[in-house]
């Protein structure tokens, strides 16, 4: 345990400074300009923790606008940006696995980890193309992919102006190895993996093709070789029938070139670091408590299909291209065993469409490896190893290949090179003379693309470096101090942490030059080198980190760790200092895991751990003052948008279509393409190709300034380039979880309200062949239990087992005939609860205990249907009941149906069932669940009250109910007549406070005051009634009010419980109609149940 378990109280006064700075290009620093601050007082165990908590409900308060009407996070809140996606309300699958990550601190922290299945639920729903469940196939096709031929091979080039390229087949694809494996183990080849761009509000106008009840689309821009930048793709659908480009051709004639039309088709590409990322977190889910094995076997299955992201992009062998004639691979050695760019699937759609293909990608990238995503699925401590035959050991070997690939990379300053690839030119070209190579595979200096180079960005280093700062700490912590994936991992990031924080500054500003390049007291430039000494100047309440790097040289050949030469001709030089809020958040983690895994490794913070430590902190208190009251923001200049109005996007001649906006590209604006880049067509910009974008509340000010103030023969913006504030939902994560995971692991203080848990109760034995089964009551609060043993009655006890998540455990190889005494503790952040009451058990052979088995079940009125799976020797079988944390009482004995009816069910009461399966032997408990009856909707009236969870946690300082209110009957209703009551447990007798934040018949009119539940019940003792002004108006016969966002808080901010409050339920995050709100009309209930 790295935190104190004395639990601290402390009343935080946080300063939501507003910091306005300016950012240029990629990385030149900004200047300060001006701050401003307001305080708020919030109770809680640590500033930390209440930073993460406020920045928490910043990111879900609906009124920031983080998230879409569908409850999809956008890139960002502001829309006039173009990076990676090319408008602000674009999503990606980073920006989910990024809120998997939001969730699961929250989850540490609440003990709630419905918002993480919340988050999982909307990310398979529309950004992982599977039928959902609710019958849209959106990989219609893909039964008809043949693992022989996966695709047709076309080369990349090197300029967007030489496509399309042609579909010749030039050589043959090699044979997948996966598809057999994956299909015997799910049944089908439907790829569980993330989409990497969607188009949140169908700005583009596409559609969704496949799943039209779904605003979001599957979107797709680069797809034209290394030198398409985001200022040169054409967005385009992923499910292509043709109706938008070119006629009888849609997009594809634009990227690939065949003998006849291109048939309709869909296709999807992923990015292997989102969904390592997705998989990275659950797995930290499970360290911090998480136990649902449904989400759990989800994370599972994904790693399972991610491994396509190892392979050659037309399973070319590894290597065998070196001389310019690449080998067809069979089996897997077109396996590289590092994470590619991308995998991409798809197939056709209509008729004749009954055709499939997948190729994975021949280029891989530093910042998109994962070691703790492969330590998850092949290690029985990471508790991801996914079912397929083969999985864990790939992910067990690219462990170790993505440990030494770091290595191989690190140059002699401490910075992390490109990477490497298996098809010079994506198009199996001769490797260059002299080119360094890892496993056959040559470096890259920027893999993938280069316009800008792709390793020139801070953000690359911090982000999958943090991941090595998590391995160490992960090897460390579990002991593991001496294999060779510890001293690589080791070795890495701590010469990577010595590099960094020679150019990290809080409160001072390092001084450089015109050109961004660091200086020294001297005024020299630092060109590489250790133990950089970099020029200061006093600067209070700022911070600095490095923007980017420059390279010279390459890695020595890798022939393996032992004889690893530290690279001291691969150089890099460290250039512009930002304030780029969100690679921050990402650099404190690595400083964070990298001071704790010190710790682990010592028992105590190294010297080095230590700076690493006070530097995070620093660094964590500086950034604070930068957040706006929606998110931790600085302003930046960006030089690179005089390219919206360049004409640089390629369309080639004799090819015209339709955009999803409406418009006709290439139209009459474009200009003659380059002849030197290969291609005879014209280039249109950026507006061209999107003219709604014209229409954006920030296009005037860019479009003024840029006719004022750029100069395009200097290039220069000489009266001052364009500056936005821009809330990247990523970059908030990436804070909000820095403070989270820095007080986890180096704070000194417990969870919120976290006590040490009881001794579980309920602990039961039974003997088997050379075993032991054991199984126990959950104990509230517990994070994980510990099973100990003891050879005589009454102990001494030794642990047989820790960090058990689940209520059940089998002591294995023991001996029959002898007796073991066990007890159980409980375990959380705490601490260790005492032990239980003692169990015991016999083995004996041929005794084989009940097997395992599954409940199911539906909540009626005021009763509960439980079904359940057989248990393979079952005699007999017996259902439980508890509520809460109470201990389960017996329902029914002696069962031999397959089925129960629980009719002494009070309706409101959240219960939990299991069924135990017993025999002879012993016995088994099924899975734990948890049923809510209710009693059919009251229907005497003409209103109907639909609720949302406005994304408050269980436990917060503000509770936000959301409602809209339909009228169901035939006449209008005057809605000053009408009141609407939501039950509360108010937790204490301080005052509260309502705020109508929003509603769409005007926040003015809706009034709500707080009324005393007389006498109080164990769900409800306070019920807030919403009211509406004369001004409110009348609602006519099937009409709504629309939404009516509620928030109320105490008067002295302590947070509330609302764990078991009548009319909350953290599960409706949609509205639909809910009996727990009542409704009255002139004083009579016309809706819901009173509690």
């Amino acid at each position: 345990m790295l935190k104190s378990a004395a639990k601290k109280s402390l009343t935080a006064m946080l300063a939501g400074t507003v910091m306005l700075t300016g950012y240029t290009g990629l990385w030149e620093g900004p200047q300060t300009a001006h701050a401003s601050e307001q305080a708020i007082e919030i109770q809680s165990d640590s500033i930390n923790e209440v930073r993460f908590l406020q920045l928490y409900d910043q990111l879900k308060d609906p009124a920031n606008g983080y998230f879409s009407p569908e409850g999809i996070p956008y890139h960002s809140i502001e829309t006039l940006l173009s990076e990676a996606p090319d408008y602000g309300h674009m999503s990606t699958s980073e920006a989910y696995s990024y809120w998997l990550w939001l969730e699961t601190m929250y989850g540490h922290y609440t003990g709630d980890w419905s918002q993480l299945e919340a988050a999982w639920d909307s990310m398979e729903k529309y950004i992982i193309p599977v039928n959902e469940g609710d019958g849209k196939e959106e990989q219609p096709t893909m039964s008809f992919y043949n693992p022989n031929s996966p695709a047709t091979y076309a080369a990349e080039k090197p300029f967007p102006d030489q496509y399309p390229s042609a579909l010749n087949g030039q050589y043959a694809a090699g044979k997948d190895p996966l598809d057999a494996e994956l299909k015997a183990t799910y049944g089908n080849n439907q790829t569980y993996l993330m989409h990497w761009l969607i188009d949140v509000d169908d700005w583009y106008g596409y559609g969704n093709l496949l799943n039209p009840s779904h605003t979001t689309t599957y979107v797709n821009t680069f797809q034209r070789g290394e030198q398409e930048s985001v200022w040169e793709a054409i967005p385009h659908p992923s499910q292509d029938n043709k109706t938008f480009g070119k006629a009888n051709e849609g997009f594809m004639s634009l990227f690939t070139k065949e003998n006849q039309a291109p048939s309709a088709q869909w296709r999807y590409t992923n990015a292997t670091d989102a969904d390592a990322r997705a998989v990275q977190v659950l797995y930290w889910a499970k360290e911090m408590g998480y136990t649902n094995t449904e989400y759990l076997d989800k994370a599972k299955k994904m790693g399972d299909y991610l491994r396509y992201g190892m392979y050659d992009k037309y399973f070319q062998k590894i290597g065998s291209a070196k001389n310019g004639t690449p080998t067809a691979g069979t089996g897997k050695d077109s396996n590289m065993y590092l994470m590619a760019w991308y995998t991409s699937w798809g197939g056709g759609l209509g008729q004749g469409g009954d055709w499939a293909w997948r190729i994975g990608a021949s280029h891989t990238h530093q910042a998109y490896q994962n070691p703790v995503a492969a330590y998850a699925l092949s290690n029985p401590a990471g508790g991801l190893i996914p079912e397929s035959a083969t999985a864990k050991a790939d992910w067990n070997a690219t462990l170790k290949r993505q440990l030494e690939f770091y290595t191989w990379l690190q140059s002699h300053e401490g910075a992390i090179g490109g990477g490497a690839t298996n098809s010079i030119g994506g198009s199996y070209q001769t490797y260059p003379a002299g080119v360094s190579t890892f496993y056959d595979m040559a470096y890259q200096e920027a893999p993938v693309y280069r316009d800008p180079d792709s390793n020139t960005w801070f953000g690359f280093q911090a982000w999958p470096l943090e991941r090595v700062a998590e391995m160490y700490y992960i090897l460390a912590e579990s002991g593991d101090l001496t294999s060779e994936n510890f001293k690589m991992a080791k070795k890495v990031i701590t010469k990577w942490i010595d590099w960094s924080k020679d150019y990290v500054f809080v409160g001072e500003r390092p001084v450089t030059d015109a050109q961004g390049y660091y200086l020294n007291a001297a005024g020299q430039r630092i060109l590489g080198g250790t133990n950089a000494q970099v020029a200061t100047t006093p600067a209070p309440g700022e911070f600095w980190i490095p923007g980017g790097q420059e390279w010279q040289g390459q890695p020595d050949k890798w022939n393996g760790f032992s004889t690893f030469t530290e690279n001291p001709n691969f150089r890099a030089v460290t250039k512009d200092p930002v304030q780029d809020t969100g690679v921050l958040g990402s650099y404190v983690k690595a400083l964070t895991f990298f001071a704790a895994g010190t710790q682990a490794e010592n028992g105590t913070l190294s010297a080095k751990g230590q700076e690493a430590k006070d530097l995070a902190e620093n660094l964590l208190d500086t950034a604070w003052d930068y957040n706006d009251g929606v998110g931790i923001v600085t302003e930046e200049a960006r030089k690179d948008y005089f390219r919206f109005f360049s004409k640089e996007i390629y369309i080639p001649a004799n090819w015209s279509g339709t955009f999803g906006q409406g418009n006709t590209i290439p139209g009459t604006a474009g200009v003659p393409s380059d002849p030197a880049k290969g291609g005879n067509g014209v280039y249109i910009g950026y507006s061209d190709l999107r003219p709604a974008i014209k229409q954006d509340p920030s296009w005037a000010y860019l479009d003024n300034l840029y006719k004022t103030s750029y100069n395009p023969t200097t290039k220069q913006w000489e009266k001052g380039a364009p500056t936005f504030t821009y809330h990247r939902f990523w970059s908030q994560v990436d804070m909000a979880t820095a403070y989270g995971e820095y007080d986890r692991l180096l704070g000194d203080s417990g969870s919120p309200g976290v006590e040490v848990p009881a001794a579980p109760a309920g602990v039961t034995a039974a003997g088997g062949n050379e075993q032991v089964v054991l199984n126990w009551n959950a104990a509230a609060g517990a994070t994980s239990y510990t099973v100990k043993r003891a050879a005589v009655n009454g102990g001494p006890y030794i642990s047989v087992a820790t960090g058990v998540t689940g209520s059940t455990f089998t002591d294995t190889g023991l001996t029959n005939g002898t007796t073991y005494y066990y007890v159980i503790t409980a375990v959380n952040a705490v601490g260790e609860s005492a032990p239980s009451t003692q169990a015991s058990a016999t083995p004996q052979a041929g005794i084989v205990v009940p097997g395992v088995f599954n409940l199911t079940g539906t909540a009626g009125n005021a009763q509960a249907v439980l079904t359940w799976t057989a248990s393979t020797g079952a005699a007999s079988y017996k259902v439980q009941r508890s509520v809460g944390s109470g201990a389960y009482a017996d329902l029914a004995t002696g069962l031999t149906a397959l089925t129960y009816i629980d009719a002494t069910a009070v309706n409101g009461t959240a219960y939990n069932y299991r069924v135990v399966a017993i025999n002879t032997s012993g016995q088994t408990n099924s899975n734990v669940l948890v049923l809510t009856p209710l009693a059919p909707p009251v229907t005497t009236g003409t209103l109907e009250v639909q609720y949302r969870n406005g994304s408050s946690g269980t436990s917060g300082n503000a509770i936000t109910p959301q409602f809209n209110v339909k009228n169901t009957g035939t006449t209008a209703v005057d809605l000053s007549k009408v009141k609407v009551r939501y039950y509360f447990t108010k937790d204490s007798a301080a005052d509260l406070s309502f705020w109508c934040d929003y509603a769409q018949i005007g926040s003015g009119n809706v009034e709500g005051h707080f009324v005393s539940v007389d006498p109080a019940k164990g769900t409800a003792d306070t019920y807030l009634e919403i009211g509406f002004k004369s001004g409110a108006g009348s609602l006519a016969a099937g009409a709504e009010t629309g939404v009516i966002q509620g928030r109320f808080a105490k008067n002295n901010w302590t947070n509330f419980d609302q764990t078991n409050d009548y009319s909350f339920d953290s599960t409706k995050t949609s509205f639909s109609a809910w009996t727990k709100v009542t409704a009255y009309q002139d004083g009579a209930k016309v809706w819901g149940m009173e509690p």
